[in-house]
């Protein structure tokens, strides 16, 4: 056991999902109240009841060495902000080998993702949000139409076809592009992981393209177009050549836009099957579906299965069952870990030092089992 516990303690972390921190002016704006849950504006008044977050302010005091109550904490990372060459934040990340950045959030308010180089040994790599691929995309492609002619004019499968072409190509350069090492899907924040069938059929892409069009708004959220841009790059990565990249997926804990009936990985089961050449990855541990996740991993050759975002976002007691339903059934060389650290230097910190525990604790009660 001391060996094992070394072994955990002492091994580089290779955090495969994150995304970047907040840029210095922006965080005096943001609630660092947010590193334990991801309850939005209202209900983050209740949050210090939450054993997550009691837990944080005890571990963070101990690192920090201030009095432990949520003030001191805020008020010691505030002064230790100011520490010069990112020394607080290097501190944070301590024990990462490499983060493997999901750039596809709040891009004008956080430092870009190679940036982070600095705070690991290893350089940091990309993930690609494939939504915010395509919404950039049809943004710049209805900027230029409207500007070539008056909004009647405008073909909405003209616009389909400009868009899917460009959306192909840029899929296809980071495929080839060795700083990219996967790509993310937040279809369940959409539609939800039920993804329907691939469709290419025009008189139905038409009407949705109609739709987009007539809203105004270029989020991907569309019950035909959202799941066809998640096919589309399923296609392209499985006629990929080894090492084909892995496809994240989030799955389970979100924040309100979740309709949580449909984030259950369950629901993917058709989907996996259907490219059985695309290496799956289910993020944050699917939770509360963690025992599903753990059996579509068990019995698809091309599932993994992420650990990640419940540390810090769930309870010690609650972190160490999920990670034994995990195991359950979910073979040990399938599970990856992640901090899905974003904003605040301290969810990387608080998420490497609980994950920790649990491994130790877990494989200490597991023992004799085995």
């Amino acid at each position: 056991m001391e060996a094992l516990f070394n072994a955990i303690d002492r091994t580089p972390i290779i955090d495969h999902h994150a995304h970047n921190l907040l840029l210095p002016h922006e965080i005096t704006g943001r609630q660092l109240m947010t590193i334990t849950t991801e309850a939005g504006e209202g209900p983050l008044k209740d949050t210090p009841s939450s054993l997550s977050h009691m837990r944080a302010v005890k571990q963070l005091s101990e690192v920090l060495g201030c009095p432990s109550t949520w003030a001191s904490v805020e008020a010691t990372i505030s002064e230790k902000r100011k520490e010069p060459d990112d020394a607080w934040a290097r501190r944070c990340f301590e024990g990462i080998e490499t983060i493997l950045v999901d750039d596809g959030l709040d891009e004008d308010t956080v430092y870009s993702w190679d940036w982070h180089h600095r705070l690991t040994r290893s350089e940091c790599k990309r993930i690609i949000r494939i939504e915010k691929v395509a919404e950039s995309i049809l943004k710049r492609s209805l900027q230029a139409t409207r500007q070539s002619g008056e909004p009647h004019d405008i073909d909405s499968m003209d616009v389909f076809e400009t868009w899917e072409t460009t959306f192909i190509a840029t899929i296809k350069k980071s495929i080839r592009d060795s700083d990219v090492v996967g790509f993310k899907s937040v279809i369940c924040y959409r539609t939800g992981l039920a993804i329907a069938d691939f469709s290419s059929d025009n008189t139905r892409l038409k009407a949705a393209m109609d739709r987009i069009l007539s809203s105004g708004s270029t989020r991907l959220e569309d019950r035909v177009l959202s799941p066809y841009f998640v096919h589309l790059t399923a296609q392209l990565i499985s006629e990929s050549k080894e090492p084909r990249k892995p496809f994240q997926f989030h799955t389970g804990l979100g924040d309100s836009d979740i309709t949580l009936s449909l984030a259950s990985p369950s629901h993917m089961q058709p989907f996996i099957k259907t490219y059985p050449r695309v290496p799956i990855v289910l993020l944050h541990a699917s939770y509360p579906f963690t025992k599903e996740a753990g059996y579509l991993a068990s019995i698809y050759e091309n599932v993994y299965f992420d650990i990640g975002e419940v540390f810090p976002m769930v309870s010690q007691d609650g972190q160490e069952s999920l990670l034994r339903e995990s195991l359950e059934l979910c073979p040990g060389q399938k599970l990856c870990w992640s901090t899905d650290g974003h904003w605040f230097p301290e969810t990387y910190l608080l998420a490497v030092i609980q994950v920790r525990e649990a491994m130790k604790k877990v494989s200490y009660s597991s023992a004799g089992l085995l």
